[in-house]
């Protein structure tokens, strides 16, 4: 959606809306806008809307909390400038070129100082060689060169905004928000069939948008101008391999939209029936680019790539579901149809997994009482709740019933959690018997209970019998001892606590390689 072909109509209230935007609701206003306009550009109304009258939510609320109206600060007034006499000039040397040496002294005819007692100087310059060589001043008139400089000077400001007030890029405000600022004496450079602009700069933030200080970036000259560039495919092939672009994407290599929602159907009914992740995700790689290239961004993109996240997590490959999700968020953030509060719920979790704390506090600040009441938002933040009190128990109850896809994510930490809360238990007791730690830490059996334990170097027990080293008659073997059945094992809560905080130290890292946020 380029703002090449927008009315001027249409700017002037974007940048209005800007303009009017406060640092409080700065991030708000942007958001409203990007959904109005993109919905108008998806009915066609863009054109035949009257956006004088349309009025942003945000600014509304704005208006709402303002009380008091500032008085404007009236222009400082300059003092008049008081143009000295000519005799004072002459007598301060530092309105002249040359001030910066000492002032002569007064010479004879004959070249020898007035005093005689200093030596000889050379004759001063004529009156018009020293006005020919000194800085211009206001109160010499301007020879005919340098009228004619000046002339030409005013002459290549007065091209400058003719030049600017043309084309696409006439509003700075508005193409301040865009990034289309085009600076001037920008240089064409061709990139095989497409040309680009070398020295493209956005607008200072100081352009009077509501924002503080932008920063200034350089456009690549590398990287391809979509907005202009966008291609439709041509390709009917259902079924495609995912291959990264490393040159110009061809029309005859990408599904248009209609080709591309049969092969959701046919991927949709292929992981039913055999669950091949391996081709899934090659798959759907694939219909992810497609996308991208035509620049589609709708409901079915939506469903693409909430499908894609929910194979992902059900295949326990965390990095292709995170890249799903950081695109789904910017998706819903233009208004589009889908599941944000389920996928809102996942986020939490998976925050959750990887201990961080920043962008936890930052999404806990920004939820709202709606996404609050939804039941996979509350359980994630019961979740949250439950690690932040180190309440073992809570948090595995809510374990068990972890709505949606929840819970694959939480497989990911809850061996952590486990033994975590082994070691709070080795603290506060002396012994448990083993199937009091199978229900707590929510295994499914005691023999995975053993197991576990056994592979984190825990398993110790207090009442199982060790077997004898030499038997007393070596005629007569002593048979040993059956073992201790599990159910009637008690874990020896005090020799195992520095082996509990040895295997607690592997969980400190948490490995995100392949992940993007």
């Amino acid at each position: 959606m380029s703002s090449n072909a927008w009315s001027p109509e249409l700017k002037l209230w974007v940048q209005e809306s800007l303009a009017k935007a406060t640092p409080s609701n700065k991030a708000a206003v942007n958001t409203e806008l990007k959904q109005i306009l993109f919905k108008a550009h998806q009915d066609g109304s863009i054109t035949t809307t009257d956006w004088s009258k349309v009025e942003l939510q945000s600014l509304k609320a704005q208006a709402l909390r303002t009380t008091h109206v500032p008085v404007p600060i009236p222009p400082r007034h300059t003092a008049p400038v008081i143009i000295p006499p000519p005799s004072i000039v002459s007598n301060y040397p530092a309105l002249n070129l040359s001030a910066r040496l000492p002032p002569p002294l007064a010479l004879s005819e004959n070249g020898s100082s007035a005093s005689g007692s200093q030596p000889k100087k050379k004759k001063r310059k004529k009156n018009s060689d020293a006005h020919e060589f000194s800085f211009p001043s206001p109160y010499q008139f301007p020879s005919a060169a340098d009228a004619q400089a000046l002339a030409k000077r005013a002459a290549r400001f007065q091209q400058a905004p003719a030049s600017s007030s043309s084309g696409p890029h006439a509003t700075g405000g508005l193409n301040h928000w865009f990034g289309d600022e085009e600076e001037d004496g920008a240089e064409t450079i061709s990139f095989g069939s497409h040309q680009v602009q070398v020295g493209r700069k956005k607008m200072k933030g100081k352009g009077g948008l509501g924002y503080a200080a932008t920063e200034v970036m350089e456009v690549d000259p590398n990287v391809m101008d979509w907005d202009r560039y966008t291609i439709k495919g041509t390709n009917t092939r259902l079924e495609k391999s995912y291959l990264r672009l490393t040159s110009e994407p061809s029309p005859a290599d990408i599904r248009p939209l209609h080709v591309l929602k049969q092969t959701l159907q046919l991927l949709k009914r292929k992981w039913k029936e055999n669950h091949n992740y391996a081709y899934a995700v090659d798959q759907f790689k694939s219909m992810r680019q497609d996308l991208t290239v035509q620049r589609i961004k709708n409901d079915f993109t939506v469903e693409v790539y909430e499908i894609h996240a929910r194979i992902a997590l059900e295949a326990n490959d965390l990095g292709e579901y995170n890249q799903c999700q950081t695109m789904l968020r910017q998706l819903y953030e233009l208004g589009l149809p889908g599941h944000p509060q389920e996928f809102l719920s996942y986020r939490i979790i998976y925050l959750l997994h990887t201990r961080n704390r920043s962008d936890m506090a930052s999404l806990l600040a920004q939820l709202t009482p709606e996404e609050k009441s939804d039941p996979g938002v509350h359980h994630a933040l019961q979740v949250h709740a439950a690690l932040t009190t180190s309440n073992y128990i809570r948090f595995f109850q809510l374990f068990n019933r972890a709505p949606n896809m929840s819970g694959y994510i939480m497989d990911h930490f809850v061996e952590r959690e486990r033994m975590t809360a082994l070691g709070i238990m080795s603290k506060a007791y002396l012994t448990l018997p083993l199937p009091h730690l199978t229900a707590r830490l929510s295994f499914e059996s005691d023999q995975e209970t053993d197991k576990f334990l056994v592979d984190h170097g825990v398993g110790i027990y207090a009442n199982v019998s060790q077997p004898v080293s030499q038997p007393v008659n070596p005629w007569r073997p002593i048979k040993p001892p059956p073992p201790t059945p599990l159910e009637d094992r008690q874990w020896d809560c005090k020799k195992v606590q520095s082996a509990c905080i040895a295997a607690m130290s592997r969980y400190r890292v948490v490995d995100l390689k392949g992940q993007v946020d």
